[in-house]
């Protein structure tokens, strides 16, 4: 994940994104970390914005393609 854009985020909702790139549901994200799925919906909202996104496939390709010009090939 970029450095600036995953600096700009709580740890919360750095938990919530790498969850989101696991491809988990909010109902799933929610009972992982134990808090109703209606904060999992606020905190994307503040993730998608700090992002500069309109939405969740947005956010998945622009940290995807993000994560390929930062880390080396394996």
């Amino acid at each position: 994940m970029s450095h600036y854009i995953y600096a700009q985020f709580s740890e919360r909702e750095r938990q919530i994104t790498r969850l989101l790139l696991q491809g988990l549901s909010n109902k799933s994200i929610a009972r992982q970390l134990f808090i109703c799925e209606r904060t999992v919906k606020f905190h994307c909202s503040n993730i998608y914005q700090k992002s500069n996104v309109p939405n969740r496939m947005a956010l998945v390709v622009r940290l995807n393609s993000l994560n390929k010009t930062i880390s080396p090939p394996q």
